[in-house]
């Protein structure tokens, strides 16, 4: 083991070692290789070793660094901790595994083999490939068996370290050096620096606030602090706010640092938009954190040109450019999104075969499922290297692949729900059990008050992602009916989805006849966005609780939109009045009301009731992109103050001079 430490020094190569067999002989070996290298850094879920630190809390090493980090496999693969691992391994060193031999996998031992209703996996398949892809690859690293002899190194290609002058890479002094001088012209704009995991992005940040703190007013932000730790040991004097701090009190600001602003839901990046002009951002693109490609899709893509100004670092920091470790855990992992290959960007998708892709996990299916995890990681999805263990072990799990030769245009992900018996149905109902995934059926028996809707059985389209080069040609819609298929060949209940609600994912839902039967109480962690749920039922079973859902909603969606559906985005709020198709008519004495005050001097307050009425209703059943003004104050009623504050120019009385102006016209157009 010591010329291998020696000959990664002298290349600057990472590479893995792999531990494989029983377990006492796997805790002597590592015992050795420790003593020959201080500062080991042990990923373990057995509690009789207290310097491990169990996968629940691998997240708190990001930004550390050392030569050798081991992760025990025995207690199960989690592949999110692999990958958070294989970036905490500096130039020179060693990523170690401890695991029992391929072949003797036993997933009943395997804390991550467990699905929803603690169902296991019927055979280890993740296991099975990810050492099938070390024996193919010889030069990833080496592998010890009890009886077998090390082999001598093969020779490595000489590496060399990214140069560094004053703490800093050439290719960070560049970016620091353009984002200082845009900051200077006080343009409101947002920079984002975007880059793959080790390449010194939140570094970058640091040395921002430190050079900018003496001249301007900067807050730091992150999804958690753990997130901006990398950050704030660079810049330990930053004013660090947590994002929905910076919503709810609104402090004042030149400059928001925001790290890694992939992991902060999609509408709050737009509400902070919103409050601090100027921004810089950092993101990961590709990681554990699957986010990055979905934040660059969705964000980004809503920006102006002229508002965004866009910064890559390339070179890795913390080990060196062509590593070797690095491009095996990409490969291995597919932490890099995989494009349609050119000479089918164009194809039409009239011809291609939709059809489940049987034992997903087989090795015959890995190069279809390569493609598959490819297209969702190129989605705006937040895949993680655990969903690919999810893809081909999950049992409730039903994969709809579209395919032409041998490209994947298009996948739609069921996840099998429901067939509770009705005592279960009454623990959900009261919210004394949450059976783990089964979200359709608990969100309408717990929420929704269906006390009885858990014992129908359904299909939840859990996600569904079409090739970019192959959307808008309908393909979406027949993934969606080759599932409405398997749903009556299986007799299943009903087809449903839930999802963050937008305006073009509410449309497609709405054209595969899928109806609006629930709107969630609270935003999601991940989106951000509230999530609503639709179903089309197959047959006539469930006519009945669906038209009770709808009426629901129609009762009810006045009250919401004052209460937890207050802070929602004004373009989501107009999205969600037309799927649900709001009815309502203004008596005669609520008619003169809204005519008193979009003509007169009639206060606010005492018309409210009338006014979110006629203009919900306005706004559901016509084509025009209302002022948000309209669904803020007259439907959501939220506070003066706080639209003062976003408006930026415009106090109360002009706000409500505007909003009588707003409802004037809509009342005319009547």
């Amino acid at each position: 083991m010591t010329s291998l430490f020696e000959a990664l020094q002298r290349s600057r190569q990472r590479q893995l070692l792999l531990l494989q067999g029983p377990r006492g002989w796997c805790d002597q070996r590592l015992a050795e290789i420790a003593a020959l290298e201080a500062g080991m850094l042990l990923l373990s879920n057995r509690e009789q070793l207290p310097e491990a630190i169990p996968f629940s809390k691998a997240e708190t090493c990001l930004g550390s660094e050392t030569r050798l980090v081991a992760v025990d496999l025995f207690d199960g693969f989690n592949p999110d901790v692999l990958c958070i691992a294989g970036g905490l391994v500096q130039a020179g060193g060693v990523l170690l595994l401890l695991s029992p031999a391929a072949c003797y996998w036993d997933t009943q031992a395997d804390r991550y083999a467990r699905w929803q209703d603690d169902k296991r996996s019927a055979r280890a398949y993740f296991a099975e490939y990810f050492f099938a892809t070390l024996q193919q690859d010889a030069s990833i690293g080496v592998s010890l068996t009890p009886g077998s002899m090390p082999a001598a190194p093969s020779p490595l290609p000489q590496l060399q370290p990214t140069a560094i002058e004053n703490g800093q890479t050439a290719e960070q002094s560049s970016v620091l050096r353009q984002i200082e001088q845009w900051i200077g012209a006080k343009r409101a704009a947002i920079a984002l620096i975007s880059a793959a995991r080790g390449r010194g992005k939140s570094t970058c940040l640091g040395l921002l606030v430190n050079r900018l703190r003496s001249q301007f007013k900067i807050l730091v932000s992150a999804n958690s602090r753990q997130s901006a730790a990398a950050l704030l040991r660079q810049a330990p004097a930053a004013d660090f706010v947590a994002p929905d701090q910076l919503l709810r009190e609104c402090p004042a600001a030149d400059l928001l640092i925001i790290d890694e602003a992939a992991t902060i839901p999609l509408s709050m990046l737009h509400q902070l938009a919103r409050l601090y002009p100027r921004q810089v951002l950092a993101t990961t693109s590709g990681g554990y954190e699957g986010t990055g490609q979905g934040f660059m899709l969705r964000f980004v893509a809503t920006l102006e040109a002229g508002d965004l100004r866009s910064y890559q670092l390339e070179r890795p920091v913390r080990w060196c450019h062509d590593d070797l470790l690095e491009a095996w855990l990409n490969r291995t992992l597919m932490l890099k999104p995989e494009a349609l290959p050119a000479a089918e960007s164009q194809i039409s998708v009239g011809d291609c075969d939709i059809d489940v892709l049987r034992e997903p996990g087989s090795a015959t299916a890995w190069p279809v499922l390569r493609q598959v995890y490819a297209l969702l990681n190129s989605a705006h999805y937040r895949t993680r290297p655990s969903d690919l263990r999810m893809l081909m072990e999950n049992p409730d799990q039903v994969l709809i692949v579209a395919r032409r030769h041998d490209f994947v245009l298009g996948v739609v992900l069921l996840n099998r729900e429901g067939g509770f018996d009705t005592a279960l149905c009454e623990e959900i109902f009261f919210g004394r059990r949450r059976p783990q995934g089964h979200l359709l059926a608990q969100m309408l028996t717990a929420q929704a008050g269906l006390k009885g809707f858990g014992r129908y059985r359904g299909l939840r389209i859990h996600r569904i992602a079409v090739a970019a080069a192959c959307r808008r040609q309908g393909l979406g819609t027949r993934l969606v009916s080759r599932a409405m298929q398997y749903a009556r060949e299986k007799s299943f209940d009903y087809l449903g989805a839930s999802f963050a609600l937008d305006a073009e994912t509410a449309n497609f839902w709405r054209q595969v006849q899928c109806r609006l039967v629930h709107v969630s109480y609270a935003s999601g962690k991940s989106s951000g966005s509230h999530s609503i749920a639709v179903l089309r039922p197959v047959g006539d079973k469930l006519g009945p609780e669906i038209k009770l859902l709808q009426q629901r909603i129609q009762q009810q969606l006045p009250i919401w939109m004052t209460q937890f559906l207050q802070t929602m985005d004004a373009a989501q709020v107009v999205a969600l009045l037309r799927y649900a198709d709001y009815q309502a008519t203004p008596s005669e004495s609520e008619r003169l009301e809204i005519e008193a005050f979009a003509s007169g001097n009639r206060g606010f307050e005492i018309c409210f009731a009338s006014l979110q009425k006629f203009v919900m209703q306005r706004v559901a059943h016509s084509l025009f992109e209302p002022d948000s003004l309209l669904i803020e104050k007259a439907v959501q009623n939220r506070r003066w103050s706080l639209l003062e504050r976003e408006s930026g120019a415009e106090g109360r009385r002009q706000l409500q001079q505007r909003l009588r102006g707003l409802v004037d016209d809509l009342r005319k157009a009547c």
